[in-house]
């Protein structure tokens, strides 16, 4: 707040400075030297500042994108040939620009609809005043041999933005005809500029209801890899889960028209990116680099077979890896063959969705009724479910049997395994719990909370 408060007192310096510089008395000069300290005591200000956010900022090039109109409507004023020059001290208006960004930045914090509605529009406001301000001190500038006031310069340069014509009349000099141009000029891009910003707002709040991905602001969340029948599923329990409510999943996949339709009860921070997950800037875009987990399902649209389909997912598993070293991978395959390539590329799971699907029906059909704590176990929307949870410092060197019989005694939980990494040991004998290690319990409730 205080660095927008800071920009628009510095264009109104700016705009009092240039007014004064035509004045030739000593009392003018005097308050005119004081308003260039001040304004270059706030241009020292907004330098310190942008080096700190440039110090804070954890990629350059998002440096760059982001503050590129703060570096440029700050940066000139530093050289002092723009100080000598009374028509290049225009180009401290440009620190308007600054607000521009200042408030773009400051609505991230709002709704997406705030956002689109009404910042593109104080943009166009904010072009509207600076192309008044900058026509009214260049007219005065020009055409001050020929009788123009700061009225009449102000409101001729207003009547023109709107009309698309110089009213009441023409400049005299060749420089006010310049400026009469461009003043038009931008009348017709402001105008081009509201209409087109009206427009695809309007177009794509109805496509995508209001919302949009900005991956900067992602982070700590789920990207999904691929589109099928198992999809919306995986999305349903990553939200009865665990995980926050406010934890964002983002779907990438290539859809030939639409993204799919889910219930509106998944809807909240769920996103759809219509893009090919194999390519490293699809990832990139996505947020990969801060993701928590990457699911990547076996997709065979667009014709594909499930040979194309696992050298995809391959493909899209060992690039998430590279890219991010952290985040939790579970791919899915088809063939169990090309497991040895994740494998390889220390990814840390993968689902061979035949053959599970098979084990199951095998077991259902041998052991009768197993189907139905299957269907328990394995979802988080009713009754127990699997946990995999940090062995607590009070039950290291506790042995397995003592420590489910306690699980069991205290928290009404099931021990079935232990493990480390990618490595469990389903009811392991003479086991002695160690530190770093982590226990799988069969609870209806997460144990230690």
């Amino acid at each position: 707040m205080a660095v927008g408060l800071l920009i628009v007192v510095s264009i109104v310096l700016t705009f009092v400075e240039f007014l004064y510089s035509a004045i030739d008395s000593a009392g003018s000069k005097q308050f005119l030297g004081q308003v260039q300290l001040a304004n270059d005591v706030i241009t020292w200000f907004f330098v310190v500042e942008l080096v700190l956010r440039f110090v804070a900022c954890w990629s350059p090039r998002r440096y760059f994108r982001e503050y590129w109109i703060d570096l440029v409507a700050t940066l000139p004023s530093l050289l002092p040939g723009f100080f000598a020059a009374r028509v290049m001290r225009l180009f401290r208006l440009l620190r308007i620009l600054r607000l521009f960004g200042y408030v773009s930045r400051l609505s991230s914090n709002y709704p997406y609809i705030l956002r689109k509605g009404i910042v593109e529009y104080i943009f166009v406001c904010g072009l509207l005043i600076l192309t008044v301000l900058l026509g009214t001190s260049a007219m005065m500038l020009f055409e001050s041999g020929n009788g123009m006031s700061f009225r009449e310069a102000f409101w001729f340069s207003l009547h023109s933005l709107f009309a698309g014509e110089p009213i009441p009349q023409a400049p005299q000099s060749v420089g006010g005809r310049i400026v009469a141009v461009g003043v038009m000029f931008m009348g017709l891009t402001i105008f081009a500029m509201f209409t087109g910003t009206v427009s695809a707002f309007m177009v794509e709040r109805i496509r995508l209801g209001g919302k949009t991905l900005e991956s900067e602001l992602l982070e700590n969340h789920v990207v999904i890899c691929g589109w099928n029948t198992k999809a919306e599923i995986i999305i349903e329990e990553c939200r009865a889960s665990h995980l926050d409510a406010d934890t964002a999943i983002v779907v990438v996949s290539q859809w030939e028209h639409e993204s799919p339709t889910v219930p509106a009860s998944l809807q909240s921070q769920l996103y759809f990116v219509n893009d090919d997950f194999t390519r490293v800037a699809t990832l990139e875009k996505v947020g990969i680099h801060r993701a928590r987990m990457c699911i990547i399902l076996n997709d065979i649209s667009g014709g594909r077979n499930e040979q194309d389909a696992d050298a995809r997912t391959i493909l899209a598993a060992l690039t998430a890896e590279k890219l991010n070293p952290d985040v939790y991978t579970c791919a899915e395959l088809n063939n169990r063959d090309y497991a040895s390539h994740l494998k390889m590329g220390k990814v840390n799971d993968y689902v061979v969705s035949s053959e599970h699907s098979a084990y199951m029906m095998a077991q259902a059909a041998l052991n009768r009724g197993m189907m139905g704590m299957f269907n328990e176990l394995l979802t988080h929307r009713h009754g127990n479910q699997f946990f995999r949870i940090p062995v607590p410092e009070e039950f290291v060197g506790y042995r397995f049997e003592d420590l489910l019989n306690e699980l069991k005694k205290s928290y009404d939980a099931l021990l079935i395994a232990v493990g480390q990494g990618n490595e469990t040991k389903v009811n392991p004998a003479d086991h002695i719990m160690s530190s770093g290690e982590e226990i799988v319990v069969i609870a209806a409730k997460a144990p230690f909370k």
